[in-house]
């Protein structure tokens, strides 16, 4: 996942009047009037702004009449040009899935744009900046175990580890369960930035000659970005080149000999480029930025020029409440296109930090899992665990009560590369990869292989972005994960290819044995209720793709409270020897905790604090079975402050999850490392760090109750589920999932985002921060309450205990409009100087309707408390008090 900014989307375009040249000038600040449209988020200023204009034109389809739609938002955007080019105004970009204009204007030009009765609203032209890599300090190569090597260097292992994971490609011939036996993605474009500048790339080359890249302006460049590699790579890598690990991963002390070659879900797709420029980002190593007028701008190449099936966006970026979003929009006019888009979630943690646009519900949200194969022969293991949330990987509810849609593998992959590319290692042919970064392309992967198994089956009919989605997900594996991390579960390639060719109008019978032909498609994808406590009714449909009746059962399944295992424990942090070799995994911090896990356990959750003012020490930790098996590496992406007196941004918390851990005894070791377990990179250098951590277990059971009784849902039929959801008491999110099961031997799980309204009267709630990987954002949670007519004001207090420095809160009160009418962050200082971590959010004459208020963790935890609780209460009409200022 790359390219973190500050901005959200959650407004959508409306359909308004033709566009009338209207040049009306003004000084600059001058108050426009009120029939001006609104200029947001500091646009006013001037400098780099998108002009969006009322008349979005959804009835010209941007894929199927992409040229008229071009040629009609050009028209009407002239006017708009000239004006800009008459005023000075440079760096014009015209923008087609979204009619909209972006430029560098001034203040007066603005006000003058604002006066356009075409223009709809003046937005800033954000930058996203993409971090450049970070690199680590020499150590020495660990001895890596040989076993992981194939015995006939000739017969090179498969990478990545996720084509087998995803029943994808395993190798084995008697396997038939592999989608690469069913479909390739044959006939298939898939859009992708940064594609064009690794097109002469050994692996991106068919064994025929042709090239993987269309389109591409020089077919002998090979000089990207890691991340466009490691995206092309799970996309479509040939698995042609044959590599050796030990050039490979030079820090990971594989014999020579021990070859691999590295393959895409999809290789026979195609891919093109859906940004406008071939020079990478962050090819000069430090963090560069390109403009969300840029990213729109290569959607509509990628939709319009390149006719493009799927859209791969590995990147995005933080929310802000009541920002609106181009891009967002940009994503839904190539979804109504036909265009099936995959976004990353994010690399921020499970708790309530899913980046936008992954919020878009009419995208597929993909977060992360681990595959640790490689890791654990580095490590010196013998055995590993595959399966369990990556923790770097964004879940939890958005501030929309969306959660992901699916996950696929985010840790320890195998990408190509090139040594003059950015970012890839400058002694390698390969890099390691990993992050949602890796899990996006997978799914876009998968998203062009059921392309292929439908419109194989279905007469050249290609499947729309709706029905894939929920292909994809009602066929994903139940990985024991609650419904905010796992959304409906890992991809499963297979099932997903079999579902498709399965679905109603097939022209070409496949006939299967019906433990193989059988799921159950689920419509919609997930469940989105925001209402007061009590019950909530609703209805999903299910399709039975097997040849036979199934009878269906249905239960709900969320989590149970916590329950600590054992004791804290809590000891000395101390520096190694420093002449001795630095192992792979990283040198020992601290002496190995071992706890006992019962037996039944549904989910495991360890937590490691360390109390750091400063925010610069980083370390994780390892947990490893009662088998030996390695099953979880904590995560930390903070960096130590860059000067005195600043503070980093390292989370002093670290948080993994196992689900249904293995009886027994357990050992968490702890590490000078920051768990990015690149085997290209020397190990971390041990820190300085000499205070305590803290150690802490819990556990938790998932709590069973009937959903549905037997439903009997014929062969290749659907029937619509009548359920009752049940709404807790406590204001806030209550993820849970529909867990159905047929006769037939299919299994779906139907994720159900919960969020109980705070009763309109007002009231009481609470938040719980957990965690944070100190990148992007910290948990964000939010809480609705329909605010009656006729109120004075609207009050919201907030108090958190914890007061210090580095344990920033930032609260919103956004209105029915996604307007911030409020915003306060603490801690603060009251009168005698003391830090003081309350906050008191003042709307006066609220407007009637669905209110919205954002608690938001940034970034950074002060260490010394495993989670916190924020309480806040929602009052009307009290006494006056100095509103927060929005800034």
């Amino acid at each position: 996942m790359r390219r973190p900014r500050l901005a959200t989307a959650t407004a959508s375009l409306t359909l308004g009047a033709a566009l009338v040249l209207f040049g009306t000038t003004a000084p600059a600040g001058a108050d426009p009037g009120p029939s001006a449209a609104p200029a947001l988020d500091g646009a006013d200023a001037g400098g780099a702004v998108i002009v969006v204009l009322k008349n979005q034109h959804t009835d010209i389809t941007l894929k199927e009449h992409g040229a008229q739609r071009t040629a009609t938002t050009r028209s009407e955007q002239s006017s708009i040009v000239s004006d800009i080019k008459a005023s000075g105004g440079t760096g014009i970009t015209q923008l087609v899935s979204v009619n909209a204009v972006a430029a560098h204007v001034s203040a007066a030009e603005v006000d003058r744009l604002r006066r356009n009765p075409a223009v709809s609203k003046v937005v800033p032209d954000d930058s996203i900046l993409v971090p450049p890599t970070i690199s680590t300090p020499h150590g020495k190569p660990a001895k890596l175990d040989p076993k992981l090597c194939p015995t006939d260097p000739a017969k090179p292992l498969l990478e990545p580890e996720a084509l087998a994971v995803t029943h994808t490609e395993t190798g084995v011939k008697n396997d038939k369960q592999q989608a690469a036996l069913v479909s390739t993605g044959k006939g298939v474009i898939v859009a992708n930035d940064g594609i064009n500048a690794l097109a002469g790339n050994p692996n991106f080359v068919r064994a025929d000659g042709s090239h993987v890249v269309l389109d591409a302006p020089d077919y002998t460049r090979d000089a990207s970005d890691g991340e466009y590699y490691g995206d092309a790579s799970s996309i479509a890598g040939q698995g042609l080149v044959t590599y050796d690990f030990s050039k490979e991963l030079p820090f990971s002390g594989l014999p020579a000999g021990c070859t691999f070659r590295i393959k895409g879900v999809a290789p026979d797709a195609s891919l093109v480029d859906t940004s406008l420029i071939d020079t990478p980002p962050s090819a000069d190593g430090e963090a560069a930025p390109e403009s969300e007028s840029q990213i729109v701008a290569g959607i509509d190449r990628a939709v319009v020029q390149e006719h493009a099936d799927v859209i791969s966006e590995s990147y995005g970026y933080r929310q802000q409440p009541g920002r609106y979003s181009v891009f967002y929009a940009a994503n839904d006019a190539a979804v109504a296109a036909g265009v099936t888009v995959v976004v990353s979630s994010g690399d921020s943690g499970v708790s309530g930090t899913v980046s936008s646009p992954a919020t878009d519900p009419n995208v597929i949200a993909v977060g992360g899992t681990n595959t640790l194969r490689l890791l654990s022969q580095a490590y010196g293991y013998t055995n590993w665990t595959n399966d369990n949330i990556t923790p770097l990987s964004s879940g939890g509810t958005a501030p929309n009560n969306r959660v992901v849609d699916l996950v696929a593998p985010g840790y320890g992959g195998e990408a190509a590369c090139s040594p003059t590319g950015s970012d890839c290692p400058t002694n390698t042919q390969t890099e390691a990869f990993g992050g949602t970064s890796q899990s996006c392309p997978l799914v876009a992967g998968a998203v062009a292989d059921v392309i292929q198994a439908y419109a194989d089956t279905h007469n050249g009919t290609k499947p729309a972005p709706a029905l894939i989605k929920q292909i994809l997900t009602s066929t994903a594996d139940d990985i024991g994960a609650p419904a905010d991390e796992q959304g409906a579960g890992q991809l499963n390639v297979y099932a997903a290819v079999r579902a498709a060719q399965q679905q109603p109008g097939s022209g070409k019978a496949i006939q299967l044995a019906p433990s193989d032909s059988a799921s159950l498609v689920a419509s919609p994808s997930q469940l989105d209720i925001t209402a007061a406590a009590g019950t909530s009714k609703q209805s999903v449909t299910l399709f039975n793709t097997s040849q036979v009746p199934a009878l269906v059962t249905g239960a709900y399944r969320s989590l149970g409270a916590a329950k600590q295992i054992g004791k804290t424990v809590t000891e000395p942090v101390s520096a190694p020897d420093p002449s001795l070799p630095v192992p792979a995994e990283g040198a020992t911090a601290a002496t190995p905790i071992r706890f006992t896990v019962p037996a039944g356990l549904d989910r495991l959750n360890a937590d490691m604090l360390i109390p750091d003012p400063t925010n610069s020490t980083i370390l994780s930790f390892t947990l490893i079975d009662p088998a030996g098996k390695l099953t979880q590496i904590s995560y930390d992406y903070g960096t130590p402050p860059t000067r005195a007196g600043q503070l980093g941004t390292v989370s002093n918390i670290q948080h993994v999850e196992v689900a249904a851990p293995k009886a027994g005894k357990w050992t968490a070791k702890i590490l000078w490392a920051n768990g990015r377990a690149h085997l290209q990179s020397p190990p971390n250098v041990p820190g300085t760090f000499t205070g305590d951590i803290s150690f802490r277990v819990t556990g938790q059971h998932y709590v069973l109750s009937p959903a549905v009784g037997l439903v009997l849902i014929p062969a290749h039929s659907s029937v619509s589920v009548p359920l009752r959801v049940a709404m807790p008491a406590a204001p806030g999110d209550h993820p849970e999932s529909v867990q159905f099961v047929g006769s037939t031997g299919a299994r779906t799980s139907l994720p159900i985002a919960r969020r109980t309204l705070i009763p309109p009267a007002g009231g009481a709630f609470t938040t719980t921060i957990t965690s944070s990987v100190g990148r992007g954002v910290g948990q964000i949670s939010t809480y609705n309450v329909d605010v009656p007519q006729g109120k004075q004001d609207l009050d919201v207090t907030f108090h958190t205990a914890d007061a210090s420095a580095d344990n920033k809160y930032t609260f919103f009160l956004i209105d029915p409009n996604g307007t911030v009418v409020a915003r306060a962050t603490t801690p603060t200082t009251d009168s005698s100087g003391a830090s003081v971590a309350d906050a008191t959010l003042v709307a006066p004459a609220p407007v009637a309707g669905r209110w919205e208020i954002d608690v938001e963790l940034n970034l950074t935890v002060s260490g010394k408390e495993f989670t916190q609780t924020v309480a806040g209460t929602v009052a009307y009409d009290q006494a006056p008090a100095s509103p927060a200022v929005v800034r």
